[in-house]
């Protein structure tokens, strides 16, 4: 190599470093020590051997290894050419120190001078490229888990922390553009990550644009071990996926929250308009944006998960009746004593349904569990709470939110006799013999006693609705009569209820 060809060779790495993505060359920055290590000698070499007629002192060794220091005419390798060799080796070492995957806890300060810069520009794409391979490495120093960290590098640590974990603007582009760093970012062992995860569930609840509402969309496939999580469905594969992270970070808050605190705000505004319209092709697609749906379907989608999977938790499912009793709250039927034939007579009244038919799912689930499932384990087959088993939970759930909408006047009877038949025909479902009896047999003391508060002011109503279900139906539903008749009877002699 000539030293035109070395100055050219020089120019075409600074114009590659022009073009170079920011990312890239923040990568390079963090390894600025070893990168002009290596350049420094290396550069110094080729320069030698491109001045090699100039520089070489003679050769004054008798012995044959003098002459493998000799280069130039004659020899086994000109100057030229071993230039050229260590240009080729430079590369090499510089390519593999920057593919190299990790850093050390060394080069912690100066990655967190790197992000510090980059977020005061807002520069967060840029930020989310150079942190998210070593998110690892900077939990582990923060925890203090990290060999040979010194106390510099583990403050830089906890400061880099902070700031990719604890700034709002960061959070929500995070969020909303990043999907796969925010679910890495939530999957790291820190005390930090909990209230991140919150933040960034809260701002997805809360965007109807957000990848949250589109990942619902398209997360519909039932196979037989339930829902199917495929892998572009960034949060739902990594929440429902392994539901043992939905429960450690308690995925179902910030999402359930915003339901409820979307329905409070709702009251005489056009949110309740429009859920008390008719329904229409809402059921079709309409739903699918509308954050009470989505966040009713997040919550199925999440708790049949965890009751496949195995998980020994209720999952906060008994956000179910306090949605009902939100839903209801809100509720108005202008056509309530009309004939109207509509299966849901208004969005709200489907809200409603949605609700019912999640926790119906969740019970009816019990045929398809496994053998040595904790969720097959009952306790008590009375209405009574068992917060590690979801079916006896939702079937606690279920007695609760058909209670209040038989007790709710804003709904039409024909409504409310349509959610207690679909209740009925999930007792039908269950079977009355054998290992899983008990469901059933919880089911129906549920029903009757209107949740664990044992209420039973609906059991007039509740009568009246089973009392105009289809003959046939009533036939297999044999082991609910008589307990109904018995409840009624006693029911009036209650203190305190009114005759």
């Amino acid at each position: 190599m000539s030293i035109d060809g070395l100055l050219t060779f020089v120019g075409l790495i600074v114009a590659l470093l022009a073009l170079a993505t920011d990312a890239r060359r923040s990568a390079l920055m963090l390894r600025l020590g070893t990168t002009v290590t290596i350049t420094v000698v290396l550069g110094l070499a080729v320069l030698y051997l491109e001045l090699f007629d100039v520089l070489a002192p003679a050769c004054e060794w008798r012995a044959d290894a003098c002459q493998l220091l000799v280069l130039g005419d004659d020899r086994w390798l000109s100057p030229e050419q071993g230039a050229f060799l260590l240009v080729l080796v430079w590369i090499g070492l510089i390519a593999l120190n920057l593919r190299r995957g990790t850093l050390k806890p060394r080069h912690l300060p100066r990655l967190l001078a790197l992000a510090t810069a980059l977020a005061e520009d807002k520069r967060f794409s840029e930020i989310c490229r150079v942190t998210q391979p070593h998110l690892g490495l900077i939990a582990t120093t923060a925890n203090g888990k990290s060999k040979g960290a010194s106390a510099a590098q583990q403050d830089a640590s906890i400061t880099l922390q902070r700031l990719l974990y604890r700034r709002p603007d960061l959070t929500r582009f995070i969020a909303l553009e990043r999907p796969v760093v925010a679910v890495e970012m939530m999957a790291v062992e820190s005390y930090i990550v909990f209230d991140f995860a919150e933040q960034v569930l809260r701002i997805l609840a809360a965007n109807t644009d957000s990848p949250l509402f589109a990942e619902v969309y398209e997360n519909q496939n039932i196979t037989s071990r339930g829902y199917d999580f495929p892998d572009h469905n960034t949060y739902l594969g990594f929440l429902c996926g392994d539901a043992k992270q939905a429960e450690r970070l308690g995925a179902w808050r910030p999402v359930m929250e915003n339901a409820l605190t979307t329905l409070a705000e709702a009251e005489g505004g056009p949110y309740q308009a429009y859920l008390n319209s008719p329904a229409d092709r809402f059921h079709d697609e309409g739903k699918w944006r509308d954050p009470t749906f989505v966040a009713i379907r997040f919550l199925d989608l999440m708790v049949d998960a965890a009751m496949r999977q195995g998980v020994a938790w209720h999952m906060w499912l008994f956000y179910t009746p306090h949605l009902t009793e939100s839903l209801l709250d809100l509720y108005d039927d202008p056509r309530k004593d009309d004939e109207v034939f509509d299966e849901w007579p208004t969005r709200n009244a489907y809200l409603l349904y949605a609700t019912f038919k999640a926790m119906t799912g969740w019970v009816e689930a019990v045929e398809d569990l496994p053998d040595g499932s904790p969720h097959l384990t009952l306790n008590s087959v009375g209405a009574a709470h068992q917060n590690d088993n979801i079916p006896k939970s939702a079937i606690i759930a279920l007695g609760d939110c058909l209670r209040q909408v038989l007790m709710a006047e804003a709904v039409s009877d024909r409504f409310k006799d349509y959610l207690a038949e679909v209740v009925f025909r999930c007792v039908t479902k269950l079977p009355a013999e054998g290992d899983k009896a008990g469901f059933r047999q919880s089911l129906v003391a549920s029903l009757l006693a209107g949740g664990p508060m044992r209420e039973a002011d609906h059991l007039p109503r509740l009568h009246e609705a089973f009392a105009g279900l289809d003959h046939i139906l009533r036939e297999r539903l044999y082991d609910v009569w008589g307990p109904l008749e018995a409840a009624l009877e006693s029911w009036p002699a209650r203190p305190g209820v009114p005759q």
